[in-house]
């Protein structure tokens, strides 16, 4: 006669059986969450988008759809967020929406002295000039009355660190040493800093300049249609926008924007300037800064006001 199963036994080999009978039909069923929670993620990576208009870019960033990392109100109508790749083909199919790229690594340029000084009897008292950089030593011989920690992009005290943004201001200090000199550090102790964080420095720069001012921006960054885009806005504000470049000649960009080797000295001479023309047009600033490759893009907007300060290699 066979052995009769004890009733612990019974229960085991049922358990076992729906078991086998189960286990590969709920795997499968979204109830088994596997749908729902991938193991792979999506990842989500860093943009800055540019909206069409301020209304459109308070509209997007009021969705609570996008992980926004900065708004900015002033310079530029847009935001800085985290987006996977479905929601950027989202975004970039919507009307609201002007330019979107990637955020990236800003990095300081090298400047050289130019082979001459300005010739302008002037100090520049009474301008300022935003130095958009890594700080500067406020403590430094000959800055310690002019410059003053005015604003951090990275979340810190503002305090210098790597020491080009306080070479950069020294520079400039040189040619107009009764200037004022802002910090407003966008770069961080590694040497570099991030696009989102420049655009915040220019955000803020919009926002609180008064009277005659020249933002100088030793970096690299000019192809970004965002950067571009808020250059533009100051330049319109009445704020005279200088930045870094290779080549030994100066370069003004229909949108306004100068570009020089010598961008500190530029700075410098533009507050010079400044000092003795603080209502100055682009006409009377071509003729004194005489630069002959842009002299036919400023003229072409004589009335414009408050262009772009720009001079030739030798300035």
């Amino acid at each position: 006669m066979p052995r009769r199963l004890g009733l612990p036994s019974v229960y085991l080999a049922a358990a076992v059986a729906t078991a086998a009978a189960t286990a590969a039909p709920l795997a499968m069923t979204p109830a088994a969450g596997l749908a729902l929670h991938p193991d792979h993620p999506e990842p989500a990576r860093p943009y800055i988008v540019t909206a069409r208009d301020r209304k459109a870019a308070r509209d997007l960033v009021g969705e609570v759809r996008w992980r926004v990392r900065r708004y900015y109100t002033s310079a530029l109508p847009g935001f800085a967020t985290f987006l996977t790749a479905s929601e950027l083909d989202e975004l970039r199919a919507d009307t609201r929406v002007r330019t979107i790229e990637p955020d990236r690594q800003i990095h300081p340029m090298a400047v050289r002295a130019p082979g001459r000084p300005p010739s302008v009897r002037a100090s520049g008292a009474g301008t300022t000039m935003y130095v958009l950089d890594s700080g500067v030593a406020i403590r430094r011989a000959g800055l310690r009355d002019r410059a003053w920690r005015a604003f951090d992009a990275t979340g810190g005290t503002g305090r210098a660190c790597g020491g080009h943004g306080t070479r950069v201001a020294a520079r400039a200090h040189d040619v107009a040493p009764e200037a004022g000199i802002a910090s407003v550090r966008v770069l961080g102790c590694g040497g570099s800093g991030t696009l989102a964080d420049m655009l915040a420095g220019l955000d803020w720069i919009h926002r609180h300049a008064r009277g005659p001012s020249v933002a100088l921006l030793p970096t690299d960054g000019a192809d970004s249609p965002a950067l571009a885009r808020s250059a533009r806005s100051l330049v319109r504000s009445g704020v005279f926008v200088i930045g870094a470049a290779n080549g030994a000649a100066c370069r003004l960009t229909p949108d306004g924007r100068a570009f020089s080797a010598h961008a500190p000295y530029l700075a410098g001479a533009a507050a010079r300037h400044l000092e003795r023309h603080p209502d100055a047009d682009p006409a009377t600033l071509s003729a004194w800064l005489d630069c002959t490759a842009a002299r036919g893009a400023i003229r072409q907007n004589p009335s414009r006001p408050n262009n772009l300060l720009v001079r030739n290699g030798g300035l």
